[in-house]
Formats: C-alpha cells, sequence, structure tokens
C-alpha cells in the first residue's frame, strides 16, 4: 500500500511545526512529490489542499503553494511581518554549501554511501536518506536538491578513501601501488565503478586528484603529458572494467544464496559438454584443472602487463 496524502502531510506539517519549513517557503511541489514519495499527482494536490485546509499553506500566483505566514505553531520562522511578499521557488541547481552547514552534508552523504555500500545503488532514495539521518525531505533537498547532487557527492567521498601516499620508489612501482589503492576503493565501494563515466567523466574533484597523481607520476617516466592523459585513461578503465563486475556478482549472491564458485560447480557437466569439440581445447584444459576466476588475482595480471607494457616501450624508444 502507498503513502496516503494524510501521511505525507503529516511529515511535511511536523516540518512546519520544528522550523524546518519556515514561513514563506516554497512547499514542494506536486511534482516533487509525486517524486519523493511515488505516489500520483492526485495524491499529490490533496496533501496541499490538506495543508491549507488547516491554515498552514497558501497559494501564491505565480509562485507555487508556500508556508503560510500565520502557520500555527510554527517556531524558529519569520514573522507574517517578515516574510517576503513574492517567495521565490528554489532552483534545483546546486549550491555551496555554507561552511556551518559541512558537518550536517558530510553525514548526509556518508549515509548515502553507507547504504549504497551494504544494499547496493538501487536501493538507495532521497526518501530513504532522510529517514537514516532522521531528517525531513525537504531539508535534504536544500543540501542536495536532487538524487543526481547527491550521487556525485557520494563519488567524490568514495574516491576520497583514495591516497598516494609518499613517492617510495620508481614511477612504475609507484604506479601499480597507487593503481592497487585504487582497486581496493573500488572493492570498497561496488556500487562506484558503473556510476563512473569515461567518455563524458564527471567532474568529481577527488577523481581530477587521482588523475593529476598519475599524469605526474608518468611523467617521471619521461612521457610527455599528453601521452601520460591516455595512458591514465586505459589504467583507469581497466581498474573500472574489472570492477563493474563487483555489484553485479554481489548482488547475484545476495538473491540467489550461491557464489561463484558453486554456481560454476552446478553447471561443470554442461561445460565439459560444451568444450568437448577439438575447437575449445583451450578451455577444456581449463576445466576441472582448478582454475577459478578471482577478481584480485585478474586485476592484479592485468596491471602489471600494462605497467610492464609502459616500461618495455620506454626502454626500446631510448
Amino acid at each position: 500500500m502507498g503513502t496516503s496524502s494524510a501521511e505525507i502531510a503529516a511529515e511535511l506539517r511536523a516540518q512546519i511545526f520544528a522550523g524546518e519549513l519556515r514561513p514563506g517557503e516554497m512547499l514542494p511541489s506536486a511534482r516533487e512529490i509525486t517524486g519523493t514519495w511515488n505516489v500520483a499527482i492526485a495524491t499529490a494536490s490533496r496533501v496541499h489542499a490538506l495543508l491549507r485546509s488547516e491554515g498552514l499553506a497558501t497559494p501564491v500566483p505565480g509562485v507555487g503553494t508556500v508556508v503560510a505566514t500565520t502557520a500555527p505553531g510554527a517556531r524558529g520562522g519569520r514573522s507574517s511581518r517578515d516574510a517576503p511578499q513574492h517567495p521565490q521557488r528554489r532552483q534545483h541547481v546546486q549550491r555551496p554549501v555554507p561552511e556551518a552547514d559541512d558537518a550536517v552534508a558530510e553525514r548526509i552523504v556518508t549515509a548515502a554511501v553507507s547504504i549504497a555500500d551494504v544494499e547496493g545503488i538501487d536501493s538507495l532514495s532521497m526518501r530513504r536518506v532522510a529517514n537514516v539521518v532522521h531528517m525531513g525531505s525537504a531539508t535534504l533537498y536544500r543540501f542536495y536538491p536532487s538524487q543526481e547532487h547527491l550521487l556525485f557527492a557520494m563519488m567524490d567521498r568514495a574516491l576520497r578513501d583514495w591516497s598516494a601516499g609518499d613517492e617510495v620508489g620508481t614511477w612504475r612501482e609507484d604506479l601499480i601501488r597507487g593503481h592497487r589503492e585504487l582497486w581496493r576503493v573500488f572493492r570498497r565501494h561496488p556500487w562506484l565503478a558503473p556510476q563512473l563515466s569515461v567518455t563524458r567523466p564527471q567532474l568529481v574533484p577527488a577523481a581530477l586528484v587521482f588523475a593529476e597523481w598519475v599524469i605526474r607520476t608518468l611523467t617521471r617516466a619521461g612521457i610527455s603529458a599528453e601521452e601520460a592523459m591516455e595512458t591514465h585513461i586505459l589504467l583507469f578503465t581497466q581498474a573500472r572494467g574489472t570492477a563493474i563486475l563487483l555489484e553485479p556478482e554481489t548482488e547475484a549472491e545476495s538473491i540467489t544464496g550461491v557464489d561463484a564458485d558453486t554456481w560454476i560447480d552446478e553447471r561443470i557437466d554442461k561445460l565439459e559438454q560444451l568444450s568437448s569439440n577439438e575447437n575449445h581445447a583451450a578451455l577444456k584444459s581449463l576445466i576441472g584443472s582448478g582454475y577459478a576466476l578471482d577478481l584480485d588475482r585478474a586485476y592484479e595480471r592485468g596491471l602489471a602487463l600494462m605497467v610492464d607494457g609502459i616500461f618495455s616501450r620506454l626502454a626500446r624508444t631510448r
């Protein structure tokens, strides 16, 4: 059973009485209510009607529905004398979070990252995050006007887990160490890799920090900045491409209760049958050999091959 108009009105009413929604401020529009609570537009319209009937909301032509300046019980808001005569609709654009609210913004992002880490990105919603941090949805939207803005902040928060540390060896040793650390970040946040675009990269501050470090490390080897940038894309794509396999496998195991090894074991007879002809001799040699795909090992081997290729090319051109 979906959320009723009375339940949504009760949540907004509580925010008004708590001073989270102040006199003269915009209430969520009917369209915003339908998106946040996943209800029909008719239900959203009844929410506004309920609040108007209680004297808590009032329509403003050309603007929308706002908290009434005489809302009974509203605390911490402005008086009707101080309320703006023509309140402006809050725009859904990302705005700088006031310094005093940085801790609250970080708490919101940390909660969102925890939800995605444990339950997957599909379990994430603005309403779910608001409930976890014990905050009204309208308040949450003041910090992050949409789930897209929140996801951007989540990606930055997750990538801030990456740290290059000090330069402790050759450029080759440091390059491998830094990318192993990137793999650890992807391992810790399985939802992260699928959200990152390579062809149209998001300008995530922490991702730019990583790119700068890789390019600077490669230029230590005598590679031009242009070639270092392209090499960075190849190395990053290898890590991201391997990491994309993490979340589906975790989800499949959670749903079925069957891990990858068991899944293969249950289909070993079929695999042997399919690989029995001479055209599949290489695959047949693996079946029953004890080989099992290990993503950590696969990534490590791929990384070593790519870095060794860079090293060999440099050796040939000098």
